[in-house]
């Protein structure tokens, strides 16, 4: 992309190593400067405002995902075809049928299961009075539940995680880390493309389901198997980089925890602070389809376009103090679970997990207190935590 006219220019690198460490810094810098700004060492535009997010997410005509929505073109042949990868009404017919495991009413015949494991790990990690919630405690509900429910089969399924990681890389710009990230994307393709794959899928699971259907509903096989990958990238990455987040939160903040254990109706709420501040999902582009002017930059047919969830989640203009953890501030509205037809598929799945995991710690633990440093992961688009070590104080 070459440069344009029309807005200010942001000298930060998105995807730099200290940007991905402390994205909330950046953050900040690219809403001083406006709420569509020039990254100049990125060359492209990014839409960092609330408003002018909300409203460009919300128009899939002009801002498409259709043609992948990872910053490289040469990645997007790769993805183009899942639900994350396509507009209506193709977007529509793969997530009617993606959707419907992870959908509330669905959800509820697995709430107990996943309560029940919560309850578990929780009790086995407080008795030890100190542990790591980024490592521990954040992986466990997603590995142990979700990968069955998801039911690759033993090809795929102790390879989710690290192709859904590798997938998340890919879709930003990873560096040093990107051949790692396509070998794992390669190999993620030939899972798609075995014809023995779908021989292998666990009978009850989610993707027997989805590709069964999307045959029965006219697809040739391997498109029906492309709609595996809605499961496997989003399913995991994202929710286990919300739990740690959240851990790390209330640590530093033990009123809100103490305010949370005394009333459990602000949970719910306290998930969407939570997500709000972390954004799992930094950023996705989105292909300009036709020249539109946002906040009086015109933007151009046949450009790309960074859509930044983490930014607009820390506009003052819509959050106030927006950098203050409050679990009682009104969430309405932010886009940490996405935005539009794309808003998050997992995210019904990702509130239950994390419900399930901070009821079953207020019962148990009175303060975290963090017992080392707070490391940050690394990946170009997921913002996670790679350690949160914590000593927990016992309800007596």
């Amino acid at each position: 992309m070459t440069e344009q006219t029309g807005a200010p220019v942001c000298d930060i690198d998105f995807y730099a190593d200290s940007t991905i460490a402390d994205p909330v810094s950046a953050y900040g810098k690219m809403l001083d400067a406006g709420p569509v700004v020039w990254l100049s060492q990125n060359r492209m535009y990014a839409i960092c405002g609330h408003a002018e997010l909300v409203a460009s997410l919300r128009n899939h005509e002009c801002f498409s995902s259709a043609k992948g929505v990872s910053v490289d073109d040469e990645i997007n042949k790769f993805l183009i075809g899942s639900s994350l990868n396509s507009d209506p009404p193709a977007h529509d017919v793969s997530r009617s049928i993606t959707f419907a495991p992870v959908s509330p009413k669905n959800l509820r015949h697995i709430k107990d299961r996943i309560e029940k494991e919560a309850e578990y790990v929780v009790e086995k990690l407080v008795q030890k009075g100190e542990f790591d919630a980024a490592s521990d405690l954040a992986p466990y509900l997603p590995l142990t539940i979700v990968r069955d429910l998801v039911g690759l089969g033993p090809n795929g399924k102790d390879r989710m995680l690290e192709w859904g990681a590798a997938t998340f890389e890919l879709m930003g710009w990873p560096g040093d880390r990107r051949d790692k990230a396509i070998e794992n994307l390669k190999q993620l393709r030939g899972f798609l493309d075995d014809p023995e794959t779908l021989d292998n899928l666990s009978d009850e699971g989610w993707a027997r389901r989805a590709t069964k259907l999307g045959i029965e509903g006219g697809m040739e096989p391997a498109r029906a198997a492309e709609l595996m990958r809605d499961y496997i990238a989003p399913s995991l990455d994202t929710t286990i980089s919300a739990i740690g987040y959240a851990i790390m939160l209330f640590s530093k903040n033990p009123e809100q925890w103490q305010r949370l254990r005394d009333d459990r109706d602000l949970v719910r709420n306290a998930i969407e602070e939570v997500v709000r501040l972390n954004t799992p999902i930094r950023a996705f582009t989105r292909y300009v389809t036709q020249d539109i002017e946002v906040a009086g930059t015109t933007l151009r047919q046949g450009n790309r376009v960074l859509m930044v969830y983490g930014a607009a989640n820390r506009d003052p203009l819509r959050f106030p103090e927006p950098n203050r953890f409050d679990i009682e501030r009104k969430t309405i509205g932010h886009v940490g679970f996405g935005q539009g037809v794309h808003a998050c598929l997992g995210m019904n799945l990702a509130r239950l997990e994390i419900t399930s995991l901070l009821n079953a710690l207020a019962d148990r633990v009175q303060q975290f207190t963090l017992n080392g440093p707070v490391v940050s992961g690394v990946n170009s688009t997921i913002h996670s935590l790679a350690s949160v070590p914590v000593k927990v104080s016992r309800v007596a």
